[in-house]
């Protein structure tokens, strides 16, 4: 028997590795840690878990369910990431906990770019999501809408779900292009070719700070102004 080939032994050990499917996943996520999508296989994570391709795709079709999977879990982290940044001030207005929520996703896409990348910028065919990745997908959403409609009543101002769903819409673009600026370096780009000044630079980290919240003041505030005058 050559050397490189698994003995039976081996072979059958692969199918009986404990929690097959979630080491799998903790693997492709510590993957992403640090390499690409790109990078992300099957077969390079069967290799990283120590099991055969054959046992791996036992549980993966291909890397589109893989990935799929991987979505789920990212948007519970991202949930949860949300969710820590409010917790950190329970008592926050509607507007703060806004503000809070829009730069925690910022620090999100810093802290897991490659993760960010499998939830808003791959995408596979509708039929091929599962109802759980969805799921996940509109709990992170709505972390960001309940906080809108929190920040409407407070200030009396009409909070339906047409008007809510406007104005989650609306920061949501806001912070997510904003985001993908930083992300591809466009701002950057463009503070180097000297149209915007070395403030809007991640260089001066306190002054861009300043930037983003001067944006999210427009945001909230526009948000306000509207919302009496929104006709669904």
């Amino acid at each position: 028997m050559n050397a490189d080939t698994p003995s039976p032994t081996t072979r059958k050990s692969t199918y009986h590795h404990g929690n097959l499917r979630e080491s799998l996943l903790a693997a492709a996520l510590a993957l992403l840690e640090t390499d690409s999508l790109e990078a992300l296989s099957l077969r390079s994570l069967a290799k990283r878990v120590g099991v055969s391709p054959t046992a791996v795709y036992s549980h993966f079709a291909d890397k589109v369910e893989l990935l799929v999977d991987i979505r789920t879990l990212g948007f519970r982290q991202l949930s949860e990431h949300l969710s820590t940044a409010l917790s950190c001030e329970p008592d926050a207005s509607g507007e703060r906990r806004v503000r809070l929520l829009g730069m925690s996703y910022m620090s999100f896409a810093v802290l897991k770019p490659n993760l960010f990348d499998v939830l808003f910028s791959w995408s596979p065919d509708l039929e091929r999501l599962k109802p759980e990745c969805i799921e996940a997908g509109v709990d992170s959403v709505d972390v960001l809408r309940q906080a809108i409609i929190g920040m409407l009543t407070e200030n009396g101002l009409p909070a339906s779900d047409y008007i809510a769903s406007v104005g989650s819409l609306s920061s949501w673009s806001l912070v997510h292009g904003l985001t993908m600026l930083v992300k591809t370096g466009s701002i950057e780009g463009a503070v180097y070719c000297g149209h915007w000044s070395t403030q809007f630079s991640a260089q001066e980290p306190e002054s861009q700070q300043r930037v983003f919240e001067h944006l999210m003041t427009i945001e909230i505030e526009g948000i306000k102004a509207a919302a009496a005058q929104i006709t669904p």
